[in-house]
């Protein structure tokens, strides 16, 4: 079997399907600006807040600034608070079959990692899902300075996994060009979509249509 198993995060181990989070570029009114001036500047800023070069909350104050000359720090801290707690909600939610496949694999010793892009606020939860302490490497891109689809960000999971990337499976669901970059890094790959079956996100790659799937994927490596 695969010695180590690299998992995307959202859509994939858990899902926002059913919860409808308020997305970060969608908070213009919350702060008092114009919509399309706001999703301008945030476009702009969010790959920074993604790789840990600035704070969510330093983006939305640098924003307000920007926009507006002025920033009303409680609306700021507001709103990054409702993040945290959004996203607690997703981790309290325990999908089977999601579980079933973890569980499978730790108890035939294959090594796992989980490698997601999102802010701070968005892995505030992680350590409480209950599947967490079965992955010993968690790679998260606000904290690594790096993102997906960056190759290095899956060779540095690999690496911390102590196996290398050519004896890893990356998972996910396909978002951030996430499949084709860890295939540039080496890991075979199969797209995750039980959660996603937008067929916008199909490639070269094997569909799992389900966890079954997923562990025959794994298996036969």
């Amino acid at each position: 079997m695969t010695s180590a198993v690299l998992f995307d995060l959202y859509e994939t181990l858990v899902t926002e399907s059913g919860i409808r989070p308020t997305r970060a570029s969608s908070l213009a009114a919350v702060l008092g600006l114009e919509q399309q001036a706001y999703r301008r500047e945030w476009k702009a800023r969010r790959p920074a807040v993604v790789r840990g070069q600035m704070s969510f909350a330093e983006a939305l104050t640098e924003i307000s600034q920007t926009l507006s000359g002025d920033v009303d720090p409680e609306a700021v801290q507001n709103i990054c608070r409702q993040r945290i707690r959004e996203k607690a909600v997703v981790y309290a939610e325990v999908h089977e079959h999601v579980a079933a496949l973890v569980t499978t694999l730790a108890g035939h010793g294959v090594r796992l990692a989980v490698v997601s892009n999102g802010f701070q606020e968005d892995f505030v939860g992680w350590p409480e899902w209950s599947q967490a302490h079965r992955f010993p490497c968690a790679v998260f891109s606000c904290a690594e300075r790096l993102a997906k689809p960056d190759p290095e960000i899956y060779r540095r999971a690999a690496h911390r996994l102590g196996v290398a990337p050519a004896a890893a499976v990356y998972i996910g669901d396909g978002g951030d060009d996430e499949l084709a970059g860890a295939e540039s890094a080496g890991l075979r790959v199969g797209r995750a979509a039980w959660f996603v079956p937008d067929s916008s996100r199909k490639g070269s790659w094997p569909e799992l249509v389900d966890c079954r799937d997923a562990l025959r994927f794994i298996e036969a490596g």
